[in-house]
């Protein structure tokens, strides 16, 4: 395992990004997972009440097929868990080379190159899910629990949509480095 200077960063930086791949990857498919099922279902029942002459209950259950369907057109579930299974392949192939390469500046810098083409096709990203991600990181190499940032559950919860409570963090990480 690489541990000395650059090295460790480098490999800590590769399967962080693993990590977060994988999560938004598992994120985006349980979604897209859900809405395939909620279209179903609403649709089956939809039908059934049309031919049961409810229309209400018929009304209601094509408006969620109708809302379900608009948020997957918009926010492309499937294709978004698809980029992130493939930054994940992408990431642990690499984490699989440098476990085969020996500490050498020339690696370094090899492994350098090859994090930062894939970083490029990277979309924007989701700050909240980047440190749950390196937080499993750093438990997986013996991190003590004080060092790790410390999320709320609603963070952990709805940081795969959006982030928010980041300035308690930085107050939080700025007051852990003062006592170091």
């Amino acid at each position: 395992m690489w541990d000395g200077d650059g090295y460790y960063e480098a490999s800590f930086g590769i399967h962080k990004s693993r990590r977060y791949h994988a999560k938004l990857r598992d994120f985006y498919q349980a979604v897209y997972n859900y809405t395939t099922a909620a279209n179903a279902f609403a649709a089956s029942g939809a039908f059934i009440a049309i031919l049961g002459s409810l229309t209400i209950i018929a009304g209601t259950l094509s408006a969620i097929v109708a809302l379900a369907s608009f948020f997957d057109n918009i926010f492309k579930y499937e294709n978004k868990a698809r980029t992130h299974h493939d930054l994940c392949y992408r990431f642990t192939r690499l984490a699989a080379e440098i476990e085969t390469m020996s500490e050498t500046p020339e690696h370094l810098a090899e492994v350098r190159a090859k994090r930062l083409l894939i970083e490029a096709d990277e979309p924007s990203e989701k700050r909240l899910v980047e440190i749950m991600a390196s937080n499993e990181e750093a438990r997986s190499r013996g991190v003590a629990e004080a060092k790790l940032h410390r999320l709320s559950r609603p963070q952990c919860w709805f940081g795969y949509v959006w982030t928010f409570g980041l300035r308690r963090l930085e107050l939080e990480k700025a007051a852990r480095e003062t006592q170091s």
